[in-house]
């Protein structure tokens, strides 16, 4: 009996997996993008060099402020097993989700088995089918498992998923005496080196601990120390790379009530997009300084103090709930705000994992309704939202085939996107659409009102020889957390130079490096040009 019991638990863990890898399919189809792509996989030399440079890089660097050593060695033994192919990067993302939908649907069966004991197998069965569908076929995925970028994602999911199911074995209340947590730390470690958006487990374990293992905190608190010195460690190198590779906001350009007002925002749209996925984007722009005093800001703070009351008064009659919340709540957070990491307020790849407990959530109300009178609409509803959500997700797929596509996508979503902007402008240029891309940069520097005359003002005093003097710190230090406006000149620069259009490309290059001293591009830029148009005599570079 129990080997047919775990026979059928395989085989619906592997119909959760094919279910992914068939509604993702169509991303085999897709190519490379001018959003990381370049910079962390088809341009980044260090997967091309030979194995012990690779492996002393991967640990040793983080380019684009990302320290994720395992996602780079993935990265490398893709490339030189396919000759950098944007298919078998596209397909290795797809097969590392598919299996993450068969652990999903592991994880949730045990998750609601040890919950929900006085459901059927059977109710259980069908709830963690649901939970893993909903958590493996949303759109809210795409961005994920379409974008070669971000196969990290799902390779940190795998792990993290594993060393959650290491977990549930090891403190199972048939296993007496408890088992070694060492299987669990070490997944979770690789978990963290893959992505580090998996450090906060241990605080996720917690909330698993509440329910459904019904541990008390004290006797389960303590064994957590070595994985929260594990989590402290690789996240504090995490914001350390972030710092230095300048991707992330200092507290003086983004402060605490802006980030608090950020946060409330992310809880809210993460749950909201969830429930309904509709205009799904690439980019949603932070634009500082964030005015906490916008609609959307206090609506989100509003809507979640009232769903903090509700669970306050909910906590007793519905733990699981709460440990959902709480769970998905700490997954949130290092990527909300408090932590800002580029350019975006939001991301739909930061729901990767922190839409489980959501998705788990979905997986016990259908538990409970399979158990009733009500179980064949609760069926057909399940049924229909999955399906509903599967068309969904491979129609947000069609926006990542190819840079053009992606960018137009977010410009119809916000018009004054720079990013989206300085992308399409980028995809363009690549096409020979000159001009086009010249438009398209100019649109961008423009979203940000103050950048022309900023960067006027640090080019009329390095003219004055003024580079080093306060204001001039001041206005780089201004410049500094809006990124858009020092790329957008030296972009705009460079096609004016392909379009010959010289005087306005030199003024653009020496902008650009009034405004970022250190910017090497921009130089290399500046002495091609020259080279070609000496200055004229008297003018002062």
């Amino acid at each position: 009996m129990r080997d047919g019991a775990r026979a059928r638990r395989g085989l619906a863990a592997a119909a959760c997996a094919a279910a992914a890898l068939l509604v993702f399919l169509p991303s085999l189809r897709l190519g490379s993008l001018n959003w990381d792509d370049d910079i962390l996989v088809f341009g980044n030399p260090l997967l091309r060099a030979p194995w012990p440079a690779l492996l002393r890089g991967a640990w040793t660097t983080a380019p684009a402020g990302a320290y994720q050593p395992l996602a780079f060695v993935v990265w490398g033994i893709l490339g030189r097993a396919a000759g950098f192919s944007p298919f078998v990067f596209h397909a290795a993302s797809i097969l590392l989700h598919a299996l993450a939908a068969g652990l999903a649907f592991l994880a949730a069966r045990r998750l609601l088995e040890l919950g929900l004991a006085e459901a059927g197998p059977s109710a259980i069965d069908a709830g963690a089918a649901l939970a893993a569908l909903v958590f493996a076929v949303h759109p809210l995925r795409v961005e994920s498992v379409s974008w070669i970028a971000e196969l990290r994602d799902p390779l940190s999911g795998v792990l993290w998923l594993a060393a959650l199911l290491a977990y549930l074995r090891a403190r199972a209340p048939s296993s007496a005496p408890p088992k070694s947590l060492v299987a669990t730390a070490a997944l979770f470690a690789a978990a963290c080196l893959a992505k580090g958006t998996a450090v906060t487990f241990p605080l996720v374990l917690l909330c698993v601990d509440h329910w459904p293992l019904k541990r008390g905190l004290r006797e389960s608190w303590r064994e957590k120390i070595p994985l929260l010195a594990i989590s402290s460690a690789l996240g504090a190198v995490q914001i350390a790379t972030q710092r230095g590779a300048r991707a992330s906001a200092a507290w003086r350009d983004h402060g605490l009530l802006a980030r608090l007002a950020q946060t409330a925002y992310a809880l809210v749209f993460y749950a909201r997009k969830t429930i309904l996925p509709s205009g799904l984007s690439p980019i949603y722009e932070l634009r500082p300084p964030l005015d906490v005093l916008e609609p959307r800001f206090l609506a989100s703070c509003a809507a979640l103090a009232a769903l903090v009351a509700w669970l306050r008064r909910a906590r007793r009659d519905h733990p699981g709930v709460i440990s959902a919340a709480c769970a998905y709540a700490l997954m949130i957070l290092p990527l909300s705000g408090l932590f800002q990491s580029g350019s975006q307020l939001v991301a739909d790849r930061y729901s990767y994992l922190a839409a489980l407990p959501l998705a788990v959530l979905a997986g016990a109300a259908l538990t409970r309704f399979s158990s009733g009178k009500r179980r064949r609409a609760a069926a057909a509803a399940a049924v229909s939202a999955v399906a509903l959500l599967a068309a969904a997700c491979v129609r947000q797929q069609s926006f990542w085939r190819d840079s053009e596509t992606l960018w137009t996508r977010a410009l119809s979503i916000d018009p004054d996107s720079g990013t989206a902007l300085l992308g399409l402008g980028h995809a363009l240029a690549s096409q020979g659409r000159v001009a086009a891309a010249a438009e398209s940069f100019a649109r961008a520097r423009r979203t940000d009102r103050a950048c022309a005359a900023d960067l006027a003002r640090l080019l009329s005093l390095a003219r004055e020889g003024q580079a080093e003097s306060a204001e001039a710190r001041r206005l780089r230090a201004a410049l500094d957390p809006r990124p858009i406006c020092r790329h957008a000149a030296l972009d705009y620069a460079v096609a004016r130079a392909a379009l010959g259009d010289y005087a306005v490309a030199r003024e653009g290059f020496l902008a650009a490096l009034a405004a970022d001293p250190d910017d090497a591009v921009a130089r290399a830029d500046l002495r091609r040009l020259e080279r070609l148009t000496p200055p004229s005599p008297g003018k002062r570079p």
